[in-house]
């Protein structure tokens, strides 16, 4: 598709073109995993999972930058339908630890699929590692100023 057909509110505002681009990334990405009844939280919640043991539901909001009650009705449904297991911390027994179960691993070759693909699509192997730098370094920056707000 050509750019000509798409008419953007404010292409010269970088903040509007970050709120479609993460829109439609969701929108895509939500469309694909719902044949697995998942979506995009659920998604990053087994990613995670799948790169570090031992997490809580406190970790991956966190994490994230999402709120507990997102990430609760996300871990119930990955629960529910067998993707994780929740168990009591032994540390912390007001704490559950949260586990793939062999579904959910079986899910990460097919997840990283789906987002090879998208990344494909949309060109991102074409992004300069300065742009990567630099967008990164953004994305921390206004991870802080919401930090400091608090």
């Amino acid at each position: 598709m050509s750019s000509d057909n798409i008419d953007l509110y404010n292409p010269n505002r970088f903040g509007d073109l970050l709120f479609i681009f993460h829109t439609n990334h969701k929108k895509y990405l939500n469309d694909l995993f719902s044949q697995y009844d998942l979506n995009l939280v659920q998604v990053l919640c087994l990613l995670r999972l799948n790169e570090e043991n031992n997490l809580n539901q406190k970790d991956l909001s966190d994490g994230f930058y999402l709120t507990k009650g997102a990430i609760t009705k996300a871990v119930k449904k990955l629960e529910k339908n067998n993707f994780i297991i929740r168990e009591k911390s032994t540390s912390d027994k007001r704490q559950y630890t949260l586990t793939l179960t062999s579904k959910g691993k079986n899910m990460i070759p097919i997840i990283e699929e789906i987002n090879a693909q998208w990344e494909n699509e949309i060109g991102l192997n074409e992004v300069s590692e300065e742009f990567n730098k630099t967008f990164t370094r953004l994305t921390f920056k206004s991870v802080e100023l919401n930090k400091n707000k608090k």
